[in-house]
């Protein structure tokens, strides 16, 4: 992946962390998922901390250092010294504004990693239609993810002009804070959108995310006018926050007054918490969490009881 793309007049760029091929847990047939950076919310057990920040970010491994310290010895702005355990510790601040990144460089463990990087639209298209023929016979395409792709609404109207061109299918991830006068234009030829919902409690939901989620339910209402078929309501199952009985109908039953009829079930895990530290910052959420699978299956009856298909990843 090109750490920088020089900025084309009239051609926006794209911030994207990753880019995973061959996926098949993020739509139909084998897809290619696109990881754009980005995002207003903070939700404590996000699994990508990485893709929240609009901007590269340093990342560091203390399980791939070996305390060599060269990046210790290639940084030229000081932003690098050492614990006493000898591990590095850098001033991050110093490090967004880096743009030589000579410390990712010289690691030879690569402990050191910069999650970030600028893509114009065309490079971008030229990568994933490389696997065309494996999304036509498997019925895939591209999934946009993140993040929040849509906090990037010029970059992903141009990559999905491309894609309208050659029949490319394209879906999205979205948390649903995003702005619907900079994306209405284009919301409606995503082939699918999965749209997250956390809970319909204003309060848990500014406590745990950050945001409010006045927006997010506004944004869905526009989106289910347009064509609810196409929507796919998936709801990350956080213990203590939308795990109560209550909370599942409630979802279920605004999705089903929205004509809504497919949502699917995220349980829990804690398997981005390595994340944090790797960025230099605390997970907030306690590891021993988890959604057993009796209780799984209760909250997708609840769903199905409402006329919603429903299924569990």
């Amino acid at each position: 992946m090109p750490t920088q793309i020089q900025q084309k007049p009239g051609k926006p760029l794209g911030l994207i962390f990753n880019i995973q091929e061959y996926s098949v847990q993020d739509g139909m047939g084998i897809r290619t998922t696109v990881f754009l950076k980005g995002c207003p919310l903070r939700c404590q057990w996000c699994a990508n901390p990485e893709g929240q920040s609009p901007h590269p970010e340093l990342m560091h491994s203390r399980v791939l250092c070996k305390r060599h310290h060269k990046c210790l010895s290639r940084c030229r702005h000081n932003a690098v010294s050492l614990d006493p355990e000898g591990y590095p510790v850098f001033q991050r601040g110093i490090c967004q504004t880096c743009e030589e990144m000579a410390c990712e460089k010289a690691c030879p463990e690569k402990a050191v990693t910069i999650a970030g990087a600028y893509w114009d639209a065309e490079s971008l298209y030229e990568k994933v239609s490389a696997a065309m023929l494996f999304y036509r016979n498997s019925g895939g395409g591209v999934t946009l993810s993140g993040g929040e792709p849509l906090a990037q609404p010029e970059f992903v109207a141009a990559f999905l002009a491309l894609c309208e061109k050659t029949g490319l299918s394209v879906g999205v991830e979205t948390s649903g804070m995003f702005d619907w006068g900079r994306v209405g234009k284009f919301i409606g030829k995503f082939e699918f959108v999965y749209f997250d919902m956390k809970c319909l409690d204003a309060g848990l939901h500014q406590q745990f995310t950050g945001c409010g989620n006045g927006r997010i339910l506004e944004n869905l209402t526009r989106l289910a006018a347009l064509d609810p078929s196409r929507i796919i309501v998936t709801i990350p199952v956080i213990p203590g926050i939308n795990t109560a009985e209550d909370m599942i109908c409630r979802i279920a039953e605004f999705c089903k007054k929205l004509n809504i009829v497919k949502i699917r079930l995220l349980p829990y895990h804690p398997f981005g918490a390595v994340k944090y530290g790797s960025l230099g910052r605390e997970y907030l959420m306690a590891r021993n969490l988890s959604i057993g699978q009796p209780e799984l299956e209760h909250y997708r009856a609840i769903v199905v009881e409402r006329g919603i298909a429903c299924w569990i990843e």
